[in-house]
Formats: C-alpha cells, sequence, structure tokens
C-alpha cells in the first residue's frame, strides 16, 4: 500500500458522500468519500492507494484529478507484472503495471515520468495517522 502524509485544505460533503482536496507538500490531491466525513480545514491525514491504481506516463499528459511528476528509481520486470519504484517529494511509491503494457512505455531507471491516481481510488487512513 502506498502512503503519503498531507494536509486538508477543502472539504465539501453531502449526507453520503465527500469530497476532499489535501495538499501533498505543495501539490494538490482530491479524494472522493463514499461517507459524510466530519474532517476539518488543516488536518493532517494520511492518504493510502493500492499500487495497482498507479497509472504512469512518460508524457506530462493529465488524465485525472490527481496527476503529478517523480523519478524512477527502480524497476523489476516479470513475466506478468513490473514493479515501478518511484520517488516522489521524498517517498518512494510503488505501481505495479502489467509487464506487456510497461514494455511499451519505453520508460528506465532515471527517467521523470507523470503518475495518477483517480480520486474515488485513495482513502484515508484512520487511527493515529489518519483522522
Amino acid at each position: 500500500m502506498n502512503t503519503l502524509k498531507a494536509t486538508i485544505t477543502a472539504l465539501t460533503a453531502s449526507e453520503h458522500l465527500s469530497i476532499l482536496t489535501v495538499a501533498v507538500g505543495d501539490e494538490p490531491f482530491h479524494l472522493l468519500l463514499a461517507e459524510a466525513s466530519d474532517a476539518a480545514v488543516g488536518t493532517s491525514v494520511t492518504l493510502a492507494f493500492k499500487e495497482t491504481e498507479v497509472i504512469l506516463s512518460k508524457d506530462n499528459t493529465i488524465t485525472s484529478a490527481n496527476c503529478a511528476r517523480a523519478t524512477v528509481q527502480k524497476i523489476e520486470s516479470g513475466i506478468v507484472l513490473s514493479q515501478i519504484t518511484l520517488t516522489y517529494q521524498g517517498s518512494s511509491l510503488i505501481a505495479l503495471v502489467p509487464t506487456l503494457t510497461f514494455n511499451t512505455l519505453a520508460i528506465a531507471e532515471g527517467d521523470e515520468v507523470s503518475w495518477m491516481v483517480q480520486p474515488s481510488e485513495i482513502s484515508l487512513l484512520r487511527g493515529t495517522n489518519g483522522i
């Protein structure tokens, strides 16, 4: 599971849904939660998302509300899946990508890439590191 520390900067909630805007460093990310959130602006939270939900692109193509740039630290190519370790704002993130798809991207260690994750695929960790 990938995790990032963030701070809530905005919140819109209805009876059953919430959209949170958070800052990871100086970059905004958006979360769509299937719950009414009582979180407050300024609260520190921990975001969590699966490695299989990370989408990679060599170009700076924005296809999600959550798109950022990172550096490829390590590539472990497997028969079915490839594990790509990214460095993003001092944190390591993992992307698990089908190897056939990854090979078409022509990405190498040291390259700067765009990575994306959909707002509905990000969760808040509960407990001491969440809200």
